[in-house]
């Protein structure tokens, strides 16, 4: 039931959907005092949630900063990857596919991996969709791994985690049956790090974030004169980082953070 309320209400918090509602809804009213309210709602919405600068200024109070290799002190026994951003259904199935703007989550444990930070990489993440059950086949993020040089053992793949609360009860429950999962890295984007950390340390895991996948922008492009020019990526931007409040304060209530 929480599964599926988190992808219904996922729909309705989105900003364009509201200044959709908004504007439709000033399409059907007869009364003309409330049409030009619900539309002057809609063009305020759509101001606010599509101008870069206000967005920007929101992203970077809430995502976690990325943190130098160099800085991370000894060797981690594993880093952990949040799925959510491969498309393992894609055809050809002969290569692994990224969902836009996902990649780093992956990338960036090699990194480690290869950086002798981290002995082993679990990757976790099942099926995202609603009515389906099944586990997802992700023998394709294995091969990927192979492929950029990572040794078949030092490769754990989690299939059956559908959203950050069973990544991190599955994680546990998985590095239990293997002994423990001593130091560990939790690699996932910035924005997702601070439920994901949350997750963790609720069910007992000690671990160390380290933060990918960046939506904020470089502190030279802060104040440049796109920033205050209205743009529908921004609005999709939006979208995202309503859901994760969202998520973080649905989390809290069910005492999962």
């Amino acid at each position: 039931m929480v599964y599926f309320l988190s992808k219904v209400v996922g729909f309705f918090i989105k900003p364009f959907n509201l200044i959709l509602v908004f504007f439709g809804l000033s399409l059907v009213t007869k009364n003309k005092k409330w049409k030009k309210r619900l539309q002057w709602t809609a063009l305020g919405l759509f101001l606010f949630f599509s101008t870069p600068f206000i967005y920007d200024f929101f992203i970077l109070l809430w995502e976690k900063p990325a943190i130098p290799i160099s800085s991370l002190q000894g060797t981690y026994d594993i880093a952990v990857v949040l799925g959510g951003t491969t498309d393992v259904e894609r055809e050809p199935k002969d290569r692994l596919f990224f969902q836009p703007g996902g990649a780093d989550r992956i990338t960036h444990a090699i990194n480690l991996y290869k950086a002798g930070k981290v002995k082993k990489i679990l990757f976790t993440g099942g099926n995202p969709r609603l009515f389906e059950n099944s586990e997802r086949d992700n023998s394709q993020v294995l091969d990927f791994y192979v492929m950029c040089g990572v040794a078949p053992e030092d490769i754990i793949i989690e299939s059956a985690s559908r959203n950050t609360h069973e990544n991190a009860l599955f994680v546990k429950r998985l590095l239990e049956q293997r002994g423990g999962g001593g130091r560990i890295i939790l690699v996932t984007s910035a924005y997702h790090m601070r439920r994901s950390e949350a997750c963790f340390r609720k069910v007992g895991l000690d671990i160390t974030g380290f933060s990918t996948d960046f939506y904020s922008p470089k502190p030279q492009d802060r104040w440049r004169f796109e920033s205050f020019i209205p743009s529908l990526v921004i609005l999709d931007y939006w979208g995202r980082l309503i859901k994760e409040w969202v998520g973080y304060i649905a989390y809290m209530i069910l005492g999962y953070i």
